[in-house]
């Protein structure tokens, strides 16, 4: 019996299929295109995202990347890491000293203790980013997490070319533990360190230390630094000083520069809640924000017309209410008592003393927007007030005139403040009018 076999015949497809593979390494997509572009040509820098299990360690099982992660993802590379150290430090540091390779997995990696790896630095070349199925460039506080674990392994990269300073290993040398997991987050800050992770030993908690600084901010570590013991707080400052240090001498890059560029990334592009102004006054770490007319930072850095008549025109009442004493209003000063109470004091002085004038108002502030109100309520009692009633008509005219029957929103201001005083200065302006505005020196004690 014979079988017949037929055969239809078509024309062939003029089409490369492998095209359609986002996992073939031959694809030229439009992402391979964007990375080439902006990563291979102008750092050398391989993006690798598509799985390899030579990049990671044997015994770590971890999932591909989903593809619409990867441009977010090392979009925030970019914006968050690159460009600032390129703006501060330079094109040749940055272009010289990137890590050449980025590779990219899914999953996180974890560890034998439980604890799972965001990413790893290895021999000053590559960095491997895990975890990035759950990237989301729309949730400031993945984005920001994951800028920070991306500046902590840059720094160890940075150690491996520039050693750490030495002085920083010794500085709470007696309580590194290297089971971290076991350590409560209450007694590595109490000890002097940023995390649990940091008191591992001194390379981790060098990283830590410098990424917490640039990427949480300033306020944080303040923050985390008061709520210490006298021990932890004198610690972790120390630190902070030596990670400085390290920074201008050894690597020659302003860290303050560098620190004020990454947080404007992180709180105006990733608007990034907690480093704003208005969460840390919530949260009590500003109490008070001191307003001297007179100080040389008001002339570089300008304050609205508006503030700065109702100043003067209440300094011109004080020193006109006596011919002898000619009091000279030294600064105003708001002190922040507690969470809807603020009292606004006027330092004013004669030739040999200094007094102050206290003035009691109501606060709301709006954790979410910034906005805020001030209302007039009555003073409170003793010598400060009494000195304060004094002078209650011109402060009712000008200075409560002006704070009162506005809704201002809290922010870190002036815009043009310097690195070294970046993170210093802040205050208030008109809600739908920025040039309407007042600021001062922020204070972390009454």
């Amino acid at each position: 019996m014979a079988t017949l076999l037929s055969c239809h015949k078509e024309e062939p497809l003029n089409v490369d299929l492998s095209t359609y593979s986002a996992d073939n390494p031959t694809t030229n997509t439009e992402l391979d295109v964007w990375l080439k572009s902006t990563f291979l040509d102008e750092y050398n820098m391989d993006v690798i995202y598509r799985y390899n299990s030579y990049y990671h360690d044997n015994d770590k099982i971890v999932a591909p990347t989903k593809l619409e992660t990867i441009r977010p993802q090392m979009q925030t590379v970019l914006d968050g890491f690159i460009l600032p150290y390129r703006r501060v430090a330079g094109a040749p540091f940055i272009k010289k000293m990137v890590p050449k390779e980025w590779v990219l997995y899914g999953s996180g990696a974890y560890q034998s203790d439980g604890s799972m790896i965001l990413a790893t630095a290895s021999a000053g070349r590559r960095v491997t980013i895990y975890d990035l199925n759950n990237f989301d460039v729309n949730n400031s506080s993945l984005v920001v997490g994951k800028l920070k674990t991306i500046h902590h392994e840059f720094t160890h990269i940075l150690n491996q070319l520039v050693p750490m300073p030495t002085d920083f290993q010794t500085i709470t040398k007696s309580t590194y533990n290297a089971t971290w997991t076991t350590v409560a987050d209450a007694t590595a800050r109490d000890n002097g360190y940023v995390t649990p992770y940091a008191s591992s030993q001194p390379g981790e908690d060098f990283a830590e230390t410098v990424s917490h600084l640039l990427v949480f901010g300033q306020a944080w570590f303040d923050a985390r630094a008061n709520a210490s013991t006298a021990v932890g707080k004198a610690a972790l400052k120390a630190k902070e000083a030596s990670v400085v240090q390290y920074f201008n001498v050894n690597l020659g890059i302003d860290f303050r520069t560098l620190q004020r560029d990454i947080q404007n990334v992180v709180r105006n592009q990733y608007k990034y809640q907690q480093a704003s102004f208005r969460y840390w006054v919530n949260q009590g770490l500003f109490k008070t924000v001191t307003i001297n007319l007179e100080d040389a930072v008001y002339n570089s850095n300008a304050i609205s017309a508006d503030f700065a008549t109702a100043y003067n025109a209440y300094k011109a009442a004080v020193l006109a209410y006596s011919a002898t004493q000619k009091y000279h209003v030294d600064y105003i000063q708001l002190r922040f008592e507690n969470a809807n109470t603020v009292t606004v004091r006027s330092a004013f002085s004669n030739a040999t003393t200094q007094y102050f004038g206290d003035y009691t108002f109501s606060y709301a502030l709006n954790t979410t927007t910034g906005a805020t109100t001030f209302t007039k309520v009555a003073n409170g009692t003793g010598t400060t007030y009494n000195n304060g009633a004094i002078f209650a008509t011109s402060f009712t005219n000008t200075i409560q005139a002006y704070l009162t029957n506005k809704t201002f929103v809290a922010d870190w201001m002036p815009a043009t403040i310097s690195a070294g005083l970046y993170n210093s200065y802040g205050g208030f302006y008109q809600n739908g009018n920025t040039a309407n505005n007042f600021y001062g020196l922020l204070g972390q004690t009454l």
